[in-house]
């Protein structure tokens, strides 16, 4: 298993494919890329749990609670990070109790869920694919050191 330290390495370190992050530009009128809206968003995640891959590695599970705006993210190491969204056109912003907030945009692009990070400071975007919505329960340990 990973610390988190190297799992924040990896987040860093992680690349979009060539052209990617410009391609999201496309607007939704194409049809082939357009931002998630918070309603549809909540009616899929609600009371479930969404399954989050990098290049096709596990990593993470997000659970969200019914009725509220919170949410658990479970990392593929087991440690667990409580927190809260928030929706802002085109952002969704999560409050992570240890690690502070975050934001994307979800994307539906040619038939897949896409979360890609915002406001990157080197202009690549962590970019997360989506790849099941279920009710796996969380299994959340200790974080490592």
């Amino acid at each position: 298993m990973k610390p988190l330290s190297s799992l924040l390495l990896l987040t860093c370190l992680t690349v979009a494919p060539a052209g990617l992050a410009d391609s999201l530009a496309v607007s939704s009128e194409d049809g082939v890329t357009a931002d998630i809206p918070a309603a549809e968003w909540r009616a899929m995640a609600e009371g479930r749990t969404l399954v989050y891959r990098i290049e096709g590695e596990l990593w993470a599970y997000e659970h969200y609670y019914p009725g509220t705006h919170n949410v658990t993210l479970q990392l593929y190491d087991g440690t667990c990070m409580q927190g809260t969204w928030d929706y802002s056109a085109p952002l969704y912003c999560f409050h992570w109790d240890i690690e502070g907030t975050a934001c994307f945009r979800h994307i539906r692009r040619n038939g897949e869920i896409l979360i890609v990070e915002a406001g990157t400071d080197n202009g690549t975007p962590l970019i997360q694919k989506m790849s099941e919505v279920t009710d796996h329960a969380l299994t959340c340990k200790p974080p490592t050191s």
